[in-house]
């Protein structure tokens, strides 16, 4: 009798490892897929990451070039390259278009600091203390002889390799001469 309550039991101890052992296959194959799936999002993360450091390259480069907002501006894209390794390559590109005149509007003479200002002061003369006037000759109490002119530059990020696809914009505050146009 004793023979074949041993026998039974050991039937019983290879279905619950089997069951074990299949609870286990799927817990560790979940596992992969959901790895795999965080390997997948961090590696999107990291290509957004980068699209935008390229944007952001691209709109310092172009921002930090005064000829890009003198007149006549410039009439075609400009293509800017990142190398985020060091190899020599671009990894992504940035397409600058020509910068948007959003607004104008004139300088204050109370926003003008010496010597910074000298040409928006030197523009208007004075009159009496109080009161300066342009070229023309017209009275001009409140404002100087410069505009100041808000410019939107955009950068558009878009990569095949990696799906990344990125536009970032950025104002830009210039100041002109007196009668100097949005085109």
């Amino acid at each position: 009798m004793n023979s074949v309550m041993g026998s039974r039991q050991q039937g019983v101890v290879l279905i619950v490892v089997l069951i074990m052992l299949g609870i286990f296959s799927v817990i560790v194959a979940s596992m992969l897929t959901s790895s795999n799936i965080n390997f997948k999002i961090a590696g999107n993360q990291q290509y957004r990451v980068e699209a935008k450091f390229a944007a952001r390259n691209a709109l310092e480069t172009y921002i930090s070039n005064p000829a890009n907002f003198s007149l006549p501006l410039p009439t075609t894209n400009s293509n800017i390259q990142s190398d985020f390794d060091g190899d020599g390559v671009a990894d992504m590109v940035a397409v600058v278009p020509p910068p948007t005149c959003l607004r104008i509007a004139p300088v204050l003479r109370s926003e003008l600091s010496y010597p910074k200002d000298k040409e928006c002061i030197r523009t208007a003369q004075e009159i009496d203390p109080n009161i300066f006037r342009d070229d023309e000759g017209t009275a001009s109490v409140t404002n100087s002889g410069c505009v100041k002119m808000t410019w939107d530059v955009q950068a558009n990020v878009t990569d095949s390799v990696t799906g990344a696809n990125l536009e970032m914009h950025q104002g830009v505050y210039v100041r002109a001469a007196l009668g100097t146009t949005c085109i």
